[in-house]
């Protein structure tokens, strides 16, 4: 007991030759600014990820999800001229992803696209994107989605007049079905389009070249009169081409002023919240008014600086938090300039505490030593810059985790560890 000190941030090693003035002290009055912003790109293609329906929420708003993909054509396959056509489904497979409520249905249309598919720049297709297909749909289906039962494919039939002509060229061994390029600029390609009419859920499907394919399906009799089943496949073709056109829709919500990068919705003029979710490119601006008086800590560094941001109070009961966010530094147009590290150079990513019996102390918290020191360094803190809050890449893309932020909450805060000496 004789060892014990009542403040453990005090240092006495020497203290019996000299006066100590060394102290570690916390501050956590630094104001803390959140804004809502939405990106301005989202990449959704080549994620490996079909994400089809349609959700809405009272609070973010209405989001749909439709995909475009390509198909191309085996190098062998095994069709006679006296074989008969029986029918051509599309198969797509159940990745086991579902938001929303998966007990209403859901109607999927699925068009003939009238184009190639093409990159939008840098190799990649972004959410806004979308290709002209036929309006008729080739074939469509009305289902109750059961993306973790053991039912794990869903199938949609196609037209008998696509079915039919693309076995009238499979018997004649057309220079169409030889070759993926010139098939492709033939049957361009497929969209899944949503019915947003069907307001339930958003489901993943797996974008693979086993996971997508076009079915063709007929019958060969022997001369025994015997009868066997004829199956050519025409699966994904380069998936770095597949992706998902997300339409946003938050005409009903405070959010409906959200249209580009540069500007941001403040807390203040939305309640005190702010907004995150993944797939639209909603994320959550931080910024520091009051970081400037900092640099009046005289004879003093900062040995660790922690961003606590909280939830609102019950606003993820149906749907889970995201577990892992990241930092980016941003501009005054809130364009992401470099990625937040901690002083071990690791990513700066969240961390979660989740109040799980009366949700009061959930909070994400974040190591901003790094950036903190950094910012201070030159004793000038710029205050155009701000750090951005966001899911990382691969979950921006194919996930719709959201997360409303509580400005006015007393655990969103900016706290500071400092040793004064």
């Amino acid at each position: 007991m004789s060892a014990c000190r009542e403040n453990p941030g005090e240092f006495s090693l020497g203290k019996q030759f000299i006066e100590s003035h060394t102290g570690l002290n916390l501050i956590d009055t630094f104001s803390v600014k959140l804004s809502t912003v939405i990106l301005d790109t989202v990449q959704t293609s080549g994620t490996g990820n079909v994400l089809l329906g349609s959700y809405h929420d009272d609070i973010f708003g209405t989001i749909t999800s439709n995909s475009y993909f390509q198909v191309g054509v085996l190098e062998n396959y095994d069709v006679e001229q006296s074989d008969t056509y029986d029918s051509l489904l599309l198969v797509i497979k159940y990745n086991g992803y579902y938001f929303g409520d998966t007990t209403k249905s859901q109607r999927i249309s699925v068009h003939q696209l009238t184009e190639n598919i093409n990159y939008d720049y840098d190799d990649v297709i972004t959410r806004q994107t979308a290709f002209h297909y036929n309006a008729n749909p080739i074939g469509s289906i009305v289902y109750t989605p059961e993306p973790t039962s053991s039912t794990d494919t869903l199938t949609i039939k196609i037209s008998d007049d696509i079915g039919l002509d693309l076995f009238a060229k499979l018997k004649d061994y057309s220079d169409i079905i030889t070759y993926n390029e010139t098939f492709t600029n033939y049957f361009h390609g497929l969209a899944l389009i949503a019915d947003d009419a069907y307001e339930g859920s958003i489901i993943g499907f797996n974008a693979t070249e086993q996971d997508v394919r076009l079915v063709l399906f007929a019958t060969r009799k022997a001369l025994t009169s015997e009868e066997t089943e004829v199956e050519v496949e025409f699966n994904l073709n380069d998936s770095t081409k597949q992706f998902n056109s997300i339409v946003y829709d938050p005409s009903s919500t405070q959010l409906k002023t959200m249209s580009e990068q540069r500007n941001k919705l403040p807390s203040t003029a939305s309640g005190g919240l702010s907004f995150l979710q993944g797939g639209i490119g909603l994320a959550i601006r931080v910024d520091f008014p009051s970081l400037q008086e900092a640099l009046l800590f005289e004879r003093s560094v900062i040995v660790v600086g922690q961003l606590c941001i909280a939830p609102l109070r019950n606003s993820y009961d149906k749907s889970d938090l995201p577990s892992d966010l990241v930092l980016y530094e941003v501009d005054g147009l809130n364009r992401k300039t470099a990625q937040v590290f901690t002083n071990q150079g690791s990513v700066a990513s969240s961390t979660l505490v989740v109040d799980e019996l009366y949700h009061e102390e959930t909070t994400y918290s974040f190591d901003v030593t790094r950036y903190l020191n950094e910012e201070l360094a030159n004793s000038y803190v710029d205050p155009e810059k701000g750090l951005l809050i966001m899911l990382p890449a691969t979950a921006e893309a194919t996930r719709f985790y959201r997360f409303v932020a509580d400005a006015k909450n007393r655990n969103t805060k900016l706290k500071i560890y400092y040793l004064s000496y």
